[in-house]
C-alpha cells in the first residue's frame, strides 16, 4: 500500500517537476522558434535497504532531463529515500540534508553553470549555496520516509551537452551514499536546432568495467573493446547442422579454446533445459548463425526473417535491420567470415533504433544485457548491468558504438578474456562471439 501510494505521488511529482518556468531574472530572450521540452521521469527502484546504522540515503527516482533554449529555466525533482536509522532535521547543523555538488561536473562543492546563489560565478536559481542544490523540503524526514528536493536548472547561453552531478549529505556530518546521481541538460542553439553530439564516454582498449552515464541513468557495463584491424571477429557454433532438441552446448571458455581466441561472449537467445516452456526443445537457437570455423549458415532458413543481422567479411562489418534484406538480395552468396542473426538491432548509423513496439516484456526487464558492435575503428562486446533493452541502447550509443546487435543476457551472460571470465561463466551455450589475435 504505501509504495502504491508513494508511486502516485511520485507521479504527480515528476508532472509538476518537469513544467518549465520562466526565469526570475532578465536573461537573453531566446529565438522564438526555439522551444524547451522534458523528457521522461525516471520511476523508483524496484526495492532499497532500509535500517542501516547512522545517516544513509537510497535515490527514489527523478524528473526527466531537459532540452532547453539559452538562457532558459526548468525545475528538476529528486527524490531520496532515507535507508538509515536516523532522522534528517531541518536547521540543525550535523543532521540536515542537502543535496551537493559532486564530481565529475562540476566536482565535489564546485559552483556549476546550471545553477547557484550568484557566488563563485554561479548563475542565482535560488539554491541554498552555490554548492548546495537543495535542502530537504520537510522539516524532518525521518528512517523510511522520502525527501523530495526541488532545484531550478537555467541552461547556460552556450548551446551544447551539460551535466550536473549531485549527491546527498548531512551538513556537516557525512555525505551519503548513491554517488553518479546526475542531470543531463541539452541546450538548443538559438534557432531550435540541436547542439553537437557530445563526445563518447571514455573506454580504454581491452577489458574494463565502466559506470557509463546516459540520458536514461548510470549503468554498470563490462566490456571488451579492440581494434578491428588488430582482431578478427568469429561466429561459432557446437552444432554443425541444424538442431531442434537436446542440441549440443559447451561453456564459453572452451569455444574459446577450441578456436585459440582470446576473447569472447555469448551468443544468441537459446531455449534453456530449466525454462519449462522449453521442453522439446532444449538448447535450441530460432537464429541463423555463421559457423566460421565451418564456413557454412546454421539455420540458414531463419535468414528470411524480421530479425537484426551483423555480417562480417574480415575487418568489414555490415548491418541489418532486417534480416531477409541480405537473405534476398544480391550479396547473400558473397564471401563472409562471420554471421549471427538476433533479436534484434539496436544501434544503426550511430542513431538509436525505435523498439519500443517490438521488444517483449522480458526484453523490458532490468538485467544483464549483451550486445556486439562496431564504429568506424573499433569492436564492442558489452554486458550492461541491470539495463533494459532501451537502456542498453543508450550505454552502447553513449560509448560512442555506430551499430550494434542485440546477444542474450540474464543467467546465459558470460565473457572471456586473456584467460578467465569477467561476467559468467553462466549457461552451456549453443553458440558463442569470439576475438582472435594473429
Amino acid at each position: 500500500m504505501v509504495r502504491a501510494w508513494l508511486a502516485r505521488v511520485f507521479a504527480a511529482a515528476l508532472v509538476a517537476a518537469t513544467l518549465l518556468v520562466g526565469p526570475a531574472a532578465p536573461r537573453i530572450a531566446a529565438a522564438a522558434t526555439c522551444t524547451g521540452s522534458v523528457g521522461p521521469g525516471i520511476p523508483p527502484p524496484a526495492g532499497v535497504a532500509a535500517g542501516l546504522p547512522g545517516f544513509h540515503a537510497a535515490w527514489y527516482g527523478q524528473s526527466g532531463y531537459p532540452t532547453l533554449c539559452p538562457g532558459q529555466r526548468s525545475t528538476a525533482t529528486v527524490a531520496y529515500y532515507n535507508s538509515g536509522s536516523r532522522g534528517w532535521v531541518s536547521g540543525a547543523l550535523g543532521e540536515v540534508a542537502y543535496l551537493g555538488t559532486w564530481g565529475p561536473e562540476p566536482g565535489q562543492d564546485r559552483a556549476s553553470p546550471l545553477g547557484g546563489d550568484g557566488a563563485q560565478g554561479s548563475p542565482d536559481t535560488g539554491w541554498p549555496r552555490y554548492n548546495r542544490i537543495a535542502l530537504q523540503p520537510a522539516p524532518y524526514v525521518g528512517p523510511g520516509q522520502v525527501a523530495w528536493f526541488q532545484f531550478t536548472i537555467q541552461a547556460p547561453l552556450v548551446p551544447g551537452t551539460y551535466r550536473l552531478y549531485l549527491r546527498p549529505l548531512v551538513e556537516g556530518a557525512t555525505w551519503m551514499e548513491d554517488v553518479g546521481v546526475f542531470w543531463v541538460v541539452t541546450v538548443l542553439n538559438a534557432d531550435g536546432s540541436p547542439p553537437p553530439a557530445p563526445p563518447a564516454v571514455y573506454s580504454p582498449t581491452g577489458s574494463s568495467t565502466l559506470s557509463v552515464p546516459t540520458a536514461r541513468g548510470t549503468f554498470t557495463t563490462h566490456l571488451i573493446k579492440e581494434r578491428r584491424a588488430d582482431v578478427t571477429l568469429r561466429t561459432v557454433t557446437a552444432n554443425a547442422s541444424y538442431c531442434a532438441n537436446s542440441c549440443p552446448v559447451k561453456p564459453l571458455d572452451q569455444y574459446v579454446a577450441a578456436d585459440n581466441a582470446y576473447a569472447g561472449i555469448h551468443g544468441t537467445y537459446l531455449c534453456p533445459p530449466d525454462y519449462a516452456e522449453c521442453a522439446g526443445k532444449v538448447n535450441s537457437y530460432d537464429y541463423a548463425m555463421y559457423n566460421s570455423d565451418l564456413g557454412v549458415w546454421i539455420n540458414k532458413p531463419a535468414l528470411v526473417g524480421q530479425n537484426g543481422l551483423a555480417i562480417f567479411n574480415g575487418k568489414v562489418a555490415t548491418y541489418y535491420r532486417r534480416a531477409y534484406v541480405y537473405a534476398q538480395g544480391p550479396t547473400a552468396n558473397a564471401p563472409i567470415t562471420a554471421g549471427i542473426s538476433m533479436f534484434m538491432l539496436l544501434l544503426q548509423g550511430g542513431a538509436i533504433l525505435d523498439i519500443t513496439a517490438e521488444q517483449t516484456a522480458k526484453q523490458q526487464e532490468r538485467g544483464l544485457k549483451g550486445s556486439m558492435g562496431t564504429d568506424d575503428t573499433f569492436i564492442y562486446l558489452a554486458i550492461v548491468e541491470n539495463a533494459s533493452l532501451v537502456e542498453s541502447q543508450a550505454v552502447l550509443q553513449a560509448l560512442g558504438v555506430k551499430d550494434a546487435l542485440n546477444l542474450d543476457g540474464g543467467g546465459t551472460a558470460a565473457m572471456w578474456i586473456d584467460g578467465q571470465y569477467t561476467v559468467g561463466p553462466g549457461r552451456l551455450l549453443p553458440n558463442a562471439v569470439l576475438l582472435t589475435k594473429p
